[in-house]
C-alpha cells in the first residue's frame, strides 16, 4: 500500500524581517489528513511558517511543498492555492466589515469562479452548518467575535479546500465558541460531510487536513499532532501524549503532567533556567477596613452600543482578583474606569470607600496601571523609562533612585538598563511594564491581560513578582486574562461576557457550582446558561427570521400550486380554446 504524501514538506526553510531570524533552517514534515497543530508563544515563527505554507509570503531560503507543490515555482503555486483555504491571525480578518454574512460567503465564491447555482448550495449548507443562516443579512461588523470566527471559516471553506490553515481561530474568543468552533471543524473535515456534495456531481474526498496555531495548549491537547516551535526553530513533533513522552525523557523523570509542563521541559535549559511550578502562599485578611475596589451596577455606552452592562463587583485589600472573559467582552472598558482614563455611564465606583473622581490625584497615585499594549516609550532605554515616570509620579531624587534599583534587582532589568524598550525580549518588556507600573508603590495594580503572547515560563516569572506584591507588600492585585490557568492563581475571579458579569466567586466555588471538571468546564456551563436566557431574538434576528418565514411559505404555495399553462405558443392556444 503507498504512504500517503504529507500535507506540507519543508525543507532547510529560514526567513528574516530585516536582522529578525523568524525562521531558522526548519525542516519538518506535516502529516495529511488530519488535525495537526503549531504551538508557542507569540513570535516564535508559527505565523510566518503558515503563511509561507499557504503561498501567501514567498520564500527566501529553503524549500516548502504543499499538497505535493514546490511553492517556490509559480506555475505550482498557482495551481495549487486553490486548494488550500488560509484564515490569517485577528477576527474576522478575511471579512468585509460592511458586507452581509451572504455577501461575504457569495463574495469569495466568485472569487474561485463558482458559478451561482454551486454558489447558491454551498453557501446555503455551510450557513446551515455553522448556524449562521438566520443572521444572513446581518453586516458582518455587527456579529459577535465568535460569530465573526464562523463566517471567515465559512469564507475559507466555500471552494472546498484540501488543506485548511487557520493562524490562532480562536483567540480572544470565548470557551463555548471556542469548543462550538472545533466542533463545527470537525463535523466540516469528516468524510462523510464533504461527500455530501457527490449529489452535485463531486467525486468522493478524503478527510480535510486541517493546520492550526495557538497559544491555548488546552485546546492543542486534542490535535492529532504538534510541532513545539521557540525562537524560530522546532523543538519536538508528534502526537500530544508523545510530546509529554519526549518531555519526560528530556527531564530525566522530571513531573510532566500536561503539554503546558511539557513546552517548558522541552525548551533550552538556557531558556529554560531553573523554573519551578508556582506555589501560592494563602492571603492574609487586612483588617475590617473598606474594600480597595467596589462597583455598583457600573455601566458604560458608546452610542448605542454597551460595553459595561450592571457590572457589580468588591476586591479585598491584598487580594489577586481575576477578570476572565472574552476579547469585546468589557474588561478593558471596566478597568479603564477603575483608573478614571474613562467616564462611567451610571453606576458607582469606589477605591479605598471614596467614591472615582478622576480629578482626585491623590487617589490615583495609590493606583497603577499596565495597559494591555504596553505602557512604554520604546525609544528609551530600561532606566529612562523608569526615571521618566518616577518623575511623572513627582517622586524625590534620592527616593527614585532607590525605587528603580529596587526594582531593576528584583525584576531582573538590571542587565538590560542600556537598552532600548522596543529591542527587549516580550518577557522582559512586560516585567518593565509592570516595573513602571509599580514604580510610585501603587495599594492597586490593575493589568490588563499583561501575558498574552508570553512563553509558559516568562509567564510564570511574572506571576511570581505579582505574588510577592500581594503577599508580601499587601499589593491588590487587578489582573485580567484568558487563560484558565492563569485564572486558577487568583484568589476570586469574576467571569464576563457581554458586558455583564456572570458569576463572581473562588475558582475552586466556581468550578464545584457546577460540578464541572475544571474552570474551563464551568465557564462553558456558565455561558450555555446565559445564552439560553437570552436566546430571544432581538429586532434584527426577528426581521431576519421573519423574512425567512415568508420566503419558506411563498415557496411552499409555489409548490402546492397547480402549474400555470403558458398561453404564448400555437399548441397552447388550442389546448385553451378545448377547456374552454
Amino acid at each position: 500500500m503507498k504512504e500517503e504524501s504529507p500535507a506540507a514538506r519543508i525543507t532547510n526553510l529560514s526567513h528574516r524581517y530585516g536582522k529578525a531570524e523568524a525562521l531558522s533552517s526548519i525542516n519538518l514534515a506535516i502529516p495529511a489528513g488530519c488535525m495537526a497543530g503549531l504551538i508557542g508563544p507569540d513570535g516564535v515563527g508559527k505565523s510566518t511558517l503558515l503563511a509561507l505554507l499557504a503561498g501567501v509570503r514567498k520564500i527566501q531560503s529553503g524549500q516548502v511543498v504543499t499538497l505535493d507543490a514546490d511553492m517556490g515555482k509559480a506555475r505550482h503555486r498557482a495551481k495549487t492555492c486553490p486548494r488550500i483555504a488560509y484564515m490569517p491571525q485577528g477576527l474576522g480578518k478575511n471579512l468585509y466589515m460592511s458586507l452581509t454574512v451572504l455577501e461575504n460567503v457569495d463574495f469569495f465564491g466568485r472569487l474561485f469562479g463558482q458559478q451561482r447555482e454551486e454558489r447558491q448550495w454551498r453557501i446555503d449548507e455551510l450557513l446551515e452548518s455553522t448556524g449562521l443562516a438566520p443572521f444572513k443579512n446581518r453586516p458582518a461588523g455587527h456579529l459577535s467575535g465568535g460569530m465573526k470566527q464562523k463566517l471567515g471559516l465559512c469564507c475559507a471553506l466555500i471552494h472546498d479546500p484540501d488543506l485548511l490553515i487557520l493562524d490562532e481561530p480562536t483567540t480572544g474568543v470565548d470557551p463555548l465558541s471556542r469548543r462550538q468552533f472545533w466542533a463545527l471543524i470537525a463535523r466540516i473535515r469528516s468524510r462523510d460531510f464533504r461527500n455530501n456534495s457527490l449529489s452535485h456531481g463531486d467525486t468522493e474526498k478524503p478527510a480535510m487536513s486541517v493546520l492550526v496555531s495557538t497559544a491555548y495548549m488546552e485546546e492543542a491537547q486534542h490535535f492529532d499532532w504538534l510541532a513545539a516551535m521557540d525562537d524560530g526553530e522546532v523543538l519536538a513533533t508528534g502526537t500530544p501524549i508523545e510530546l509529554i513522552s519526549e518531555a519526560r525523557h528530556r527531564g530525566n523523570g522530571t513531573s510532566v503532567n500536561n503539554l503546558d509542563e511539557a513546552y517548558i521541559q522541552l525548551l533550552p535549559e538556557a531558556k529554560r533556567g531553573s523554573h519551578k511550578n508556582l506555589v501560592i502562599p494563602p492571603r492574609i485578611t487586612q483588617g475590617d477596613g473598606p474594600a480597595a475596589i467596589r462597583t455598583r451596577n457600573l455601566s458604560k455606552q458608546f452610542g448605542d452600543f454597551t460595553a459595561v452592562d450592571n457590572v457589580s463587583f468588591e476586591i479585598s485589600r491584598g487580594e489577586i482578583f481575576g477578570f476572565v472573559g472574552s476579547n469585546g467582552c468589557g474588561k478593558t472598558t471596566t478597568m479603564k474606569i477603575l483608573t478614571g482614563l474613562l467616564p462611567a455611564s451610571s453606576g458607582q465606583a469606589e477605591l479605598f470607600g471614596h467614591p472615582l473622581d478622576a480629578s482626585d490625584l491623590a487617589t490615583r497615585k495609590r493606583v497603577g496601571f499596565m495597559s494591555q499594549g504596553f505602557s512604554l516609550y520604546s525609544e528609551l532605554s530600561v532606566l529612562q523609562n523608569l526615571e521618566l515616570h518616577a518623575r511623572l509620579f513627582h517622586l524625590p531624587t534620592a527616593k527614585a533612585k532607590a525605587r528603580i534599583d529596587q526594582l531593576m534587582g528584583r525584576f531582573g532589568l538590571s542587565y538590560y538598563a542600556a537598552d532600548l524598550a522596543s529591542r527587549l525580549p516580550l518577557g522582559m518588556r512586560q516585567r518593565l511594564s509592570l516595573a513602571v507600573a509599580a514604580i510610585h508603590e501603587p495599594e492597586i495594580l490593575i493589568l490588563d491581560e499583561p501575558t498574552s503572547g508570553v512563553d509558559p515560563v516568562a509567564r510564570d516569572s511574572f506571576w511570581q513578582l505579582l505574588i510577592e506584591l500581594s503577599r508580601d507588600e499587601g499589593v491588590t492585585i487587578f489582573v485580567s486574562t484568558h487563560f484558565m490557568n492563569e485564572a486558577e492563581r487568583c484568589d476570586r475571579i469574576s467571569l464576563m461576557h457581554a458586558g455583564k458579569v456572570l458569576i463572581t466567586d473562588s475558582p475552586k466555588a466556581i468550578i464545584d457550582s457546577r460540578q464541572a471538571q475544571n474552570l474551563d468546564d464551568a465557564f462553558v456551563a456558565y455561558l450555555e446558561e446565559y445564552t439560553l436566557e437570552t436566546s430571544k431574538p432581538d429586532k434584527q434576528d426577528q426581521e431576519d427570521l421573519d423574512e425567512q418565514k415568508i420566503l419558506h411559505e411563498q415557496k411552499t404555495r409555489q409548490d402546492q400550486a397547480p402549474p400555470r399553462i403558458n398561453y404564448s405558443t400555437p399548441a397552447s392556444r388550442q389546448q385553451k380554446q378545448k377547456t374552454q
